[in-house]
């Protein structure tokens, strides 16, 4: 190797180490610059690659900032969407509720994620904080969050009852709405065991409730028919049935001596409507609550009370529809709870006598 060569090669040596000091002193963007320039690129062709990849690198920083969930989310909450309700709409009750620190991104994450679905209308509740496309798909899949609580409603449970069962079970239901709107429908809410979502509003529980009494009763309508009484009336004996006997053989022989009395043209007299009417018991009945000016009121007036006085189950519903006849006018119930009948006023007297002390 001769002189020439080994001057040139310790020129270009000398040359690397003072770029690479020059690299190291310089900012991340010179470093590049000065690289991209020691390969022949352009000074201007470098500066716009530099650009590129910080606009690059903002915009991902930038979406990234927006599709994080708010500092102030609100937790443990439940979010209504109505029916019919659009996407724009329900971004903005999203941002207004701070869930979503951007309507655009979050419009843009649901029409990704859910294509032609759109948001399902319902309930959701948010326990934790999530981010926007956590959020998306959620309304997309109609994911509510809300677990099914098991709710059960006693037979003979009247409206008022079952609305306080409500209260305690479901979140934030509104007890006074459910017993208000539901006047109408004593009766008619059948007792049974639910699984409803934790967050089901007064309407759709009423809902549930309704659309279950058609279904259980849909094979009783011909016996209905035939017993001469409309399913109001059936469901009223029903009701009264319910407290006043305790197993489904005596409910039967209840409900035939009850028809029977309204046949003839005798009072009913039982005392099964004061409770629903005054709150009270048989035994704290006085003689000036048998004389209260009432629908309800059983002793003063002839045939049925003026309404359901409970929410009767399917077993007694059948019973008030298929009575089972018998010689009996009268009857009473002992303090054990023991059916005790009668054919006449003075058998029923001397029952009295025997059974109630």
């Amino acid at each position: 190797m001769n002189n020439e060569t080994q001057t040139k090669e310790t020129a270009e040596e000398e040359q690397s180490v003072t770029l690479q000091e020059e690299v190291q002193k310089k900012t991340f963007g010179e470093r590049v610059a000065t690289l991209l320039g020691s390969v022949g690129i352009e000074t201007k062709q470098s500066k716009i690659m530099i650009f590129c990849m910080f606009a690059v690198v903002s915009f991902s920083v930038l979406v990234s900032f927006f599709l994080l969930p708010p500092f102030d989310f609100p937790q443990d909450k439940i979010i209504v969407i109505k029916s019919g309700a659009s996407l724009g709409q329900v971004s903005l009750l999203f941002r207004n509720e701070h869930l979503i620190r951007s309507r655009t991104l979050f419009e843009f994450c649901v029409m990704t994620v859910g294509g032609d679905k759109g948001v399902h209308a319902g309930q959701y509740l948010f326990k934790t904080p999530v981010g926007a496309c956590a959020l998306a798909f959620r309304l997309a899949e109609g994911v509510s969050g809300i677990p099914a609580i098991r709710v059960t409603i006693p037979e003979g449970t009247p409206n008022k009852e079952v609305a306080a069962i409500l209260g305690e079970k479901l979140f934030k239901f509104d007890t006074a709405f459910f017993f208000d709107h539901t006047r109408p429908f004593e009766g008619y809410l059948f007792p049974d065991t639910y699984f409803l979502s934790g967050g089901a509003t007064p309407q759709e529980v009423e809902a549930v409730m309704r659309t279950n009494f058609d279904k259980k009763t849909e094979g009783l309508k011909t016996r209905i028919a035939s017993s001469g009484h409309s399913l109001r009336d059936i469901v009223i004996m029903a009701s009264i049935l319910e407290r006043e006997a305790t197993t489904d053989a005596d409910r039967e022989l209840v409900a035939g001596v009850l028809w029977k009395r309204i046949k003839n043209g005798m009072p009913l007299q039982v005392d099964a409507p004061f409770l629903y009417l005054l709150g009270k018991k048989s035994g704290e009945l006085t003689q000036s609550d048998l004389q209260i000016k009432s629908a309800y009121n059983t002793y003063r007036n002839l045939g049925l009370p003026g309404g359901p006085i409970g929410n009767p189950g399917l077993a007694t519903i059948r019973a008030s529809a298929m009575p089972k006849e018998s010689p009996y006018l009268y009857y009473l119930s002992d303090d054990k709870g023991m059916m005790h009948y009668a054919k006449t006023f003075e058998e029923h007297k001397m029952n009295k006598e025997k059974y109630l002390k």
